[in-house]
């Protein structure tokens, strides 16, 4: 026996185990509590498992796991990814890495080549203008040469004006591009980019990202929309939990309790906290690991008992949480066009006019028609009859109010506008993700902000676990993508630091037993 299981072993002889859990009368007794059964949770109790450990339960307040991973069934034997959809990056990412062991994704990386970019005034952009515009603004966002990640680390404005400075400056310089800063398209394809990088990073808008947060941000080599074969992203949870034909299940069912709400986290007990739920019961363990939403932390201020260190409120309060929202639209029959360079989506693209004065009888924010910020609608779903279309910020937070029918109103509007086409037909069905809504989560992902930096915090505080009252021993673990300082708003960076807390779980217990049996701390 190696000498972490003798470790372990000492300190588990003598373990509640999980159906003690269930029946027990008044306070269900273990050792860990997770909270939470998305990527993280999922990522960090499969890990115990593996290790030798299995004194916890898992409360999950949803009556599914996922979390913001979402694999809905939709027509037929397809699935749509209400939430997050694409593996980003290839080198260095433990989820592709998974998948490709076991052909789960596709090789080939999409281009995007096929979609198109209109203006509100119904006519085609020019797309080599287009396409070297968008370039320049995407180089300098995504730009990983030394020189740029230090220029975008020094600049404390926000990511918007890095990238405006930066683009008129590379236009102006090149005398084959100065002509794109005095077309009439580019204050408008720099809307349109700014909306699309709203949606990237979760934003309220571009003006008030971080660039200098955005650069502590790492992206992995390789193709960043990496594509699932069938299924979707909830693959992901059969990978974690190897439900794949040859694996060795880890079977988490007697462990996962669904709609378990938690209303209250009381860690005055130096040696023990005390998880209630909305239903009324109660669990005790000797540490708890909380995988819930940034959104969720910051809409329960009372959620914890003590309240949580400053320093730790701080960075809950600060680091920024967004909205992105996805729309489905289904049609009788295909009316896009189809072919060779077959249409793969289209870009809303907006006159500063048309902006003003275009579709005034539909609802919004600050008397903005929510339709403005879609960003597209785009064919990239399992059902070839499907268009997706993404929208972010404020609007997408007033389009979570509105009815599916409703909303399908509204978009058929832009549609029919951008196409010139008053033939469109009527969609079958309307779907609609609504994160901000759903108390379990409110809002989608995190991001940093100009707010997080004046506040001098950022998602490595919210990483940092709580010590007891005693202050000798850690109470609170905190693990989920907004807990990641390089990769936030991933999945991938979501079950990285679920591994993570796996590893400070086990390491703590190997403390504890060899301080147990006499022996010195060795960590």
């Amino acid at each position: 026996m190696n000498l972490l299981l003798f470790l372990l072993s000492i300190i588990t002889v003598s373990a509640v185990g999980i159906h003690s859990v269930r029946c027990a009368d008044s306070q269900n007794k273990t050792k860990l509590i997770i909270i939470g059964a998305g990527p993280s949770g999922l990522a960090a109790a499969t890990k115990l498992i593996t290790d030798g450990v299995d004194e916890f339960i898992i409360l999950e307040a949803e009556n599914r796991i996922g979390g913001r991973v979402y694999n809905l069934p939709y027509e037929g034997d397809t699935f749509i990814d209400m939430g997050a959809q694409w593996v980003h990056g290839q080198e260095g990412n433990p989820v592709y890495q998974m998948a490709k062991e076991h052909q789960l994704v596709k090789e080939e990386c999409p281009t995007f080549s096929g979609v198109l970019c209109f203006n509100s005034s119904r006519e085609p952009v020019d797309k080599e203008l287009a396409s070297k515009l968008l370039k320049t603004m995407f180089d300098v966002v995504e730009s990983q040469d030394e020189e740029s990640v230090r220029d975008m680390s020094n600049y404390n404005g926000s990511l918007g004006d890095f990238v405006l400075e930066r683009v008129r400056t590379q236009l102006s310089n090149n005398a084959s591009l100065s002509h794109l800063l005095s077309s009439p398209r580019f204050e408008e394809l720099v809307e349109y980019f700014g909306k699309y990088e709203n949606s990237v990073d979760g934003s309220d808008s571009w003006f008030q990202t971080s660039a200098k947060g955005l650069a502590q941000y790492e992206s992995l080599k390789g193709c960043n929309n990496v594509e699932w074969k069938k299924g979707g992203y909830g693959n992901v949870f059969k990978l974690l939990m190897k439900q794949l034909p040859g694996q060795t299940q880890i079977d988490l069912s007697n462990k996962i309790l669904l709609n378990k709400e938690v209303t209250k986290i009381n860690w005055t007990d130096p040696n023990v906290v005390l998880v209630e739920c909305a239903d009324g019961t109660s669990y005790t363990g000797d540490k708890v690991l909380i995988t819930v939403s940034l959104g969720v932390l910051k809409t329960k201020p009372d959620l914890f008992v003590p309240q949580l260190p400053s320093w730790k409120t701080n960075a809950i309060e600060n680091v920024f949480f967004g909205t992105l929202d996805k729309i489905f639209l289904r049609f009788p029959h295909k009316w896009w066009p189809a072919g060779v360079g077959e249409f793969t989506g289209l870009n809303f693209v907006w006159t500063k006019h048309d902006e003003e004065t275009l579709f005034k009888e539909v609802g919004g924010v600050d008397d903005r028609p929510w339709v403005i910020d879609i960003t597209g609608f785009y064919t990239n779903t399992e059902d070839p009859l499907t268009l997706l279309g993404w929208i972010s910020g404020p609007s997408a937070r007033y389009m979570e109010t509105l009815t599916d029918t409703q909303v399908g109103i509204d978009t058929m509007k832009l549609l029919r506008h951008f196409f010139s086409n008053s033939s469109i037909p009527e969609p079958t069905r309307v779907v609609k993700s609504t994160w901000n809504s759903n108390p379990h989560f409110k809002g989608s992902y995190s991001s940093r902000s100009l707010k997080t930096e004046r506040a001098n915090t950022s998602q490595s505080e919210l990483a940092k676990p709580v010590i007891n009252t005693r202050g000798d021993r850690v109470a609170l673990m905190f693990a989920g993508e907004a807990t990641n300082p390089t990769h936030y708003g991933t999945v991938h960076g979501a079950v990285e630091t679920g591994w993570r807390e796996a590893d400070r779980i086990v390491n703590l217990r190997i403390r504890d037993a060899l301080v147990a049996i006499g022996s010195p701390a060795a960590i």
